[in-house]
C-alpha cells in the first residue's frame, strides 16, 4: 500500500470516528423522535463504512459481506421506524382530541 493510499485511509477513518461522535451527540440531544431515528440510521451507515475501511486496511474481503448485511438490516429498520412514526398521532392531533374538537 502506498503512502498516499495509507494517508487517505487514515484520514477516512478519522472522519468516520468524528462522525460517530457527532451522531451520538445528536442521538442523545435530539429534540425529537425523528432526529433520534435519523441519528440511529446514520450510526448504521457509519458502521457499514467502518467495516469497509477495516476490510480495506487488513485486506480481508469477508468484512465486505458483513458491511452488506449491516446495510440491509439498516435499510429495513429505517423503513420500519418510518412506518411507526407515520402511524403515531401528531402532538396537535392529541391536543385537539383532548379538548373534544376535531
Amino acid at each position: 500500500m502506498s503512502a498516499l493510499v495509507a494517508a487517505a485511509a487514515s484520514l477516512a477513518a478519522l472522519m468516520v470516528v468524528a462522525a460517530v461522535g457527532l451522531t451520538v451527540w445528536r442521538l442523545l440531544r435530539g429534540p425529537g423522535t425523528a432526529d433520534q431515528a435519523v441519528a440511529l440510521d446514520m450510526l448504521g451507515l457509519l458502521a457499514v463504512s467502518g467495516c469497509g475501511l477495516l476490510a480495506f486496511a487488513i485486506g480481508n474481503i469477508a468484512l465486505l459481506d458483513i458491511a452488506l448485511g449491516l446495510a440491509l438490516v439498516g435499510f429495513v429498520s429505517a423503513i420500519a421506524v418510518a412506518g411507526l412514526m407515520a402511524r403515531a398521532p401528531q402532538p396537535e392531533t392529541r391536543d385537539r382530541e383532548r379538548e373534544g374538537g376535531q
